[in-house]
């Protein structure tokens, strides 16, 4: 949460100075990179930017947002900044970088099913513009780090089409115990079989924030957060830290095929 509150600060700023202000920030993680991207697409075109005054910041940032496609991301350990395209079924080179970069960790069945299922619900049921995601490999901590961000309806919204009325938080929760807008028929297994499989097959843990909700989930169990109006994000962010196990992760323990 404490990056996410980083772009919380910069957007309150903004709407004070008309102004996107950057220059304090010293480094950047998935959790404050990829909302600040989606604000600067969204912001009024000619809006002042105010770099990262380190060189070395500004020079990431740039290339981050330079979008070149996930076909020339060719980098060993990680895969910057890359748009979800609007149909789901031109995501494979996406989708195949990040099972190169994770090299088929708990298992190609498990590793294949949580990144799927992930990127699955978002064309599901977020109603996206603009969705981004970026994935960075650690191989000395053995793990890995896998954000994405959209500007959808949120998880609440979602739920509301189908009839549930809930506030943010207990949206998160009841869409990670199950709860669906899909009917049965519709639908995947959805983010409760992946988050079950990331927390209890892979024993990594997630962020997931969405509209005035958050909520962080490991093998021990959820803890949420009920957002004031202004720390509200109007979209959803996941953001997983998945460990790069050798042991196989039984996927049929976790998720309900």
């Amino acid at each position: 949460m404490r990056q996410y509150m980083m772009f919380v600060d910069i957007r309150e700023k903004a709407s004070k100075t008309g102004r996107i202000d950057l220059s304090a920030i010293g480094f950047f993680t998935p959790s404050n990179l990829l909302p600040i991207l989606i604000f600067i697409r969204k912001a009024p075109p000619g809006i002042p930017i105010v770099p990262p005054d380190d060189p070395n910041v500004n020079s990431y940032l740039w290339y981050m947002q330079s979008d070149l496609g996930a076909e020339n991301r060719n980098k060993q350990n990680y895969l910057p900044v890359v748009s979800l395209p609007k149909v789901e079924s031109e995501c494979a080179p996406i989708l195949n970088k990040i099972y190169d970069l994770g090299e088929n960790a708990g298992g190609k069945n498990a590793f294949r099913y949580l990144i799927g299922e992930l990127v699955d619900n978002i064309y599901q049921h977020s109603l996206f513009k603009n969705a981004l995601i970026m994935v960075q490999k650690y191989p000395r901590n053995e793990e890995m780090h896998l954000c994405i961000i959209d500007d959808g309806i949120t998880i609440r919204g979602s739920l509301a089409n189908a009839g549930m009325i809930l506030d943010d938080d207990q949206a998160i929760i009841d869409a990670i115990q199950g709860a669906s807008s899909k009917n049965d028929d519709e639908r995947g297994k959805g983010l409760g079989s992946s988050m079950k499989l990331l927390t209890e097959g892979y024993r990594g843990n997630v962020l997931i924030l969405s509209g005035g909700g958050a909520v962080h989930y490991d093998e021990e169990g959820a803890m949420r957060y009920l957002l004031s109006d202004m720390y509200k994000y109007e979209g959803t962010m996941i953001s997983m830290i998945i460990p790069l196990t050798t042991a196989e992760v039984n996927v049929f323990d976790y998720a309900d095929l």
